[in-house]
């Protein structure tokens, strides 16, 4: 994109030279150049770095006769430049990066359309380094979102998973492992309703389903999966499913709680019951 700007800064002011230049502390480098072969200067001998601390075009329409770069050993020098002319290019908070500058061995001058022509481009510089920020921000965001969900994920004393339209795993937490018994990987090989208790799938499918249709936003029930030792395990699970944006599904969210203790203990005490009725 600048390397496109600058072309056209030399076309439409008629100068063998234009630049993408960017300052920091000890120097200028382009990030863009056309008719120049060096890629960087130091930065006091920069004429950017005047140019930076305008609000507008910086022009030099001859630098032998201006006092500030007479001696400038890139006047004086094999370039020897004569003309000067550039505009800051700013971020979105208005911090000067660098400029937009076109440049030439000759004395010049820029008429009001030129100076605009040179101002329009700079802008159109300025833009595509605002857009960059925007996605850079927008990237950092959805990092630190990422990072926030997956500490949640991993953390979360339940279990959690987000499963496949077809059932089968695409993430588990740790807690789900140690529920089911099963690492990550073989997780993976296996599928919702293959670790289910077979008399407990017809039940589930018909309550996924439900989700495929739109007839439930989620659903919750108590059911049993295969631990890996091949005892059953009994969990609280709520289940929801995640559309993508052409309405297909995307992903079930799975929660698991154990809840085998509780029905341990229902178990024990229907157990004691039935012995109480019997005696």
């Amino acid at each position: 994109a600048f390397d496109r700007i600058t072309r056209l800064a030399t076309r439409l002011l008629g100068v063998p030279m234009a630049l993408v230049s960017l300052v920091d502390r000890d120097r200028q480098w382009f990030k863009s150049r056309v008719g120049l072969a060096a890629t960087e200067t130091p930065r006091e001998q920069a004429f950017c770095a005047h140019a930076i601390l305008q609000t507008g075009p910086f022009v030099v329409t001859d630098a032998l006769e201006d006092a500030r770069f007479a001696d400038n050993p890139l006047v004086t020098g094999a370039l020897g430049l004569r003309f000067y002319a550039g505009v800051p290019i700013r971020t979105a908070g208005g911090l000067a990066l660098g400029t937009l500058c076109a440049l030439d061995q000759r004395p010049r001058t820029l008429s009001a359309d030129d100076l605009q022509t040179l101002q329009d481009l700079a802008d159109m510089v300025s833009q595509e380094v605002q857009l960059r920020e925007s996605l850079l921000a927008t990237q950092h965001r959805l990092d630190a979102s990422e990072r926030r969900f997956r500490a949640v994920f991993e953390l979360a004393p339940v279990g959690v998973a987000l499963v496949a339209p077809d059932g089968g795993w695409i993430g588990t937490n740790a807690a789900l492992s140690a529920l089911l018994g099963y690492d990550r990987d073989a997780l993976r090989r296996e599928t919702l309703t293959g670790l289910t208790w077979v008399d407990d799938r017809a039940a589930e499918a018909t309550l996924l389903e439900a989700l495929r249709q739109r007839q439930a936003e989620r659903y919750t029930l108590e059911k049993r999966y295969v631990h890996a030792n091949g005892e059953p395990v009994w969990v609280r699970q709520s289940v929801s499913l995640k559309f993508n944006a052409a309405g297909q599904p995307e992903y079930f969210v799975a929660v698991l709680e154990d809840i085998g203790a509780r029905k341990a203990a229902e178990a024990r005490l229907d157990a004691a019951m039935r012995e109480l009725e019997q005696r």
